[in-house]
């Protein structure tokens, strides 16, 4: 007796799913590819799924609320999917090791990096930076400084080999409007990212709340201190890049026409701390009574060193052109500094600041912060390196994320990140006798 025709569609319904199945697996390996990279290979975890010893492994993960689109508008800037759990990427670390792929701008890890170097956190121990790029085996991050990679995406400047379980890291401390990338063909490249915005995956911005009340608390606070002793002097700077297109030099061009200002740096006429430059720096700016921490542009979120470490860290009153007003009273202490959005005009600013150094009592109301307790909110901040350590230890282990449009997340839709340049012909400066000239620099 013949199979019924029944049993012949049955049979061919399941050669069908048996292919079909067969070609999802091929397109979701090939697809796995497209989405951790674009040139180097990629090595599976080839591991077991059913881990030996379950007391000794990570918990797995849920799918997070945040990379819903209808919940976090960032999520359209990545992908996100979840790997199979196996035994190596549940099985609990020893030690985080972040390899530095890159030479690193700053200065908090680029002096002597060296191989086995841990991170020195008060909660975290087992976290180890490496400069050496044999270390890629065995890395469970990868740190690229972006302004040291090619402008379009080279694979000769990139890991030949990847491991699913790494993260690749994009690393930025300047904001958008420096040198960038080509972004499009870093598409799909990058896991992760690591910048001063609150929006990134691990923080790394300049200075905190968190970090400026710690040390407060770890110097103690005299209540009555009088601010104004030893400053004998009104205001200075110290600036290193100077040209016609940086928002802040045509309002600091009308400012100095108000008000006195020593300018140190590259861009001045006094470049006395070349060698010893903190240490230099601080002995001078706590002569004087206001800094002036200008940032080089006016980008959401940009508030760098020049106010934190130059200004608060010296007790001296920065005065602030940057961030919007709004960005400094969320990150920065309450009536801790003096933005000029407060003022008509620059003579205006200069007029306040000529009275306020006079008036002792004002003056010091600006330190008041010091005194108030510190936020109940405030989020924990050790540092951008203690912070991705801790970020990588408390990751999921299958989670996997790629950023698809680096480019609008980074610069903003229609590059609403930052004011645009001033629309002049550039050209370097300097400051001499109290006003900005044209200067050709050939150090």
């Amino acid at each position: 007796m013949w199979p019924s025709r029944r049993y012949f569609l049955k049979l061919t319904l399941v050669i069908f799913l048996t292919c079909l199945g067969a070609i999802l697996m091929v397109y979701s390996t090939d697809k796995m590819v497209l989405r951790y990279s674009r040139d180097p290979k990629v090595e599976f975890d080839t591991s077991k799924t059913v881990p030996p010893s379950p007391e000794q492994m990570i918990p797995t993960c849920r799918s997070d609320p945040k990379d819903d689109p209808l919940v976090n508008h960032l999520s359209k800037f990545y992908s996100v999917w979840y790997d199979p759990p196996t035994e190596k990427t549940l099985t609990k670390r020893e030690q985080i090791i972040i390899l530095i792929w890159t030479q690193l701008l700053d200065d908090s890890l680029r002096e002597g990096v060296q191989k086995g170097r841990r991170t020195r956190c008060d909660r975290i121990s087992n976290c180890i930076f490496s400069k050496y790029r044999e270390d890629i085996h065995k890395a469970d991050a990868v740190l690229f400084e972006v302004s040291k990679l090619p402008e379009d995406y080279n694979s000769s400047a990139m890991p030949t080999v990847r491991y699913p379980h790494q993260h690749w890291i994009w690393y930025r401390t300047e904001c958008p409007n420096y040198r960038s990338i080509n972004f499009e063909t870093y598409r799909s490249v990058f896991n992760w990212t690591v910048s001063y915005r609150a929006d990134s995956d691990s923080s790394g911005i300049w200075g905190s709340l968190y970090k400026t009340y710690q040390r407060v608390k770890d110097e103690g606070v005299d209540p009555n201190k009088d601010y104004t002793a030893g400053k004998k002097k009104l205001a200075v700077w110290f600036i290193s890049k100077c040209n016609t297109q940086a928002n802040r030099i045509a309002y600091a061009t009308e400012l100095v026409k108000h008000m006195h200002i020593d300018v140190y740096g590259r861009c001045g006429t006094n470049d006395v701390c070349a060698k010893k430059k903190f240490k230099c720096m601080n002995d001078i700016i706590r002569q004087y009574k206001f800094y002036i921490a200008f940032e080089n542009m006016k980008c959401k979120e940009y508030l760098t060193e020049k106010f934190w470490r130059n200004a608060l860290e010296n007790d001296v009153v920065p005065v602030v052109l940057g961030a919007n007003r709004s960005d400094y009273e969320r990150l920065a202490p309450p009536h801790s500094y003096i933005h000029v959005d407060d003022f008509n005009s620059p003579k205006e600013l200069a007029d306040y600041l000529n009275l306020l150094a006079h008036d002792k009592d004002r003056y010091n109301a600006y330190f008041k912060w010091k005194t108030i307790p510190p936020p109940k909110n405030m989020p924990l901040d050790e540092g951008r390196w203690c912070n991705l350590c801790r970020e990588l230890l408390e990751r999921c282990p299958t989670k996997r994320k790629v950023y698809t449009d680096l480019r609008t997340w980074w610069e903003g839709e229609n590059l609403s990140m930052c004011d645009p340049v001033e629309n002049v012909k550039y050209q370097e400066l300097r400051f001499v006798n109290d006003h900005f000239v044209a200067a050709n620099f050939t150090d």
